[in-house]
């Protein structure tokens, strides 16, 4: 069998193929183009990326508060009542969180798997948990003094 006689054939099945190709690479962006799915994310800065809001920034700031708070008390055993001052600076630095102490508390409990992590470091690898701690503890604390001011 030559080329020219399976030419036909080759093209009748290539065209097949490209349609059918065509057809399942167009059916999603059609479908994407009016209604996004909920598992595809888009980086942020895209040009469809909606802004978040300046309540939903501010609970995000007092939920990372927290998950400070939370170390400074459960894992550098920060004065309680330096904690408190920096819970109130940022109850004041953050004033359009629309549930101050739901945000609080939810950082709060989030920071539980940090201090789980470090519990069972200090166990398994000692000298690990002292180079974190020596690290991190200090850090800490000049940071939350320097919010109090």
């Amino acid at each position: 069998m030559t080329f020219k006689q399976t030419m036909p054939a080759l093209v009748n099945g290539s065209i097949c193929c490209m349609l059918a190709c065509a057809f399942t690479v167009a059916m999603p962006f059609s479908a994407n183009a009016q209604q996004q799915a909920p598992d595809q994310i888009m980086p942020p800065g895209h040009p469809d990326m909606q802004a978040p809001s300046p309540q939903s920034l501010a609970a995000e700031g007092v939920r990372t508060s927290a998950n400070i708070a939370r170390a400074a008390i459960d894992i550098c055993h920060i004065d309680p009542s330096k904690v408190a001052r920096f819970k109130a600076k940022t109850k004041e630095s953050f004033p359009l969180a629309p549930d101050f102490d739901g945000a609080w508390n939810l950082g709060y409990k989030e920071a539980q798997s940090t201090v789980d992590r470090l519990a069972t470091l200090a166990t398994t690898d000692p000298g690990e948990y002292t180079k974190e701690i020596g690290q991190a503890c200090p850090s800490l604390s000049q940071g939350i003094d320097e919010a109090t001011r």
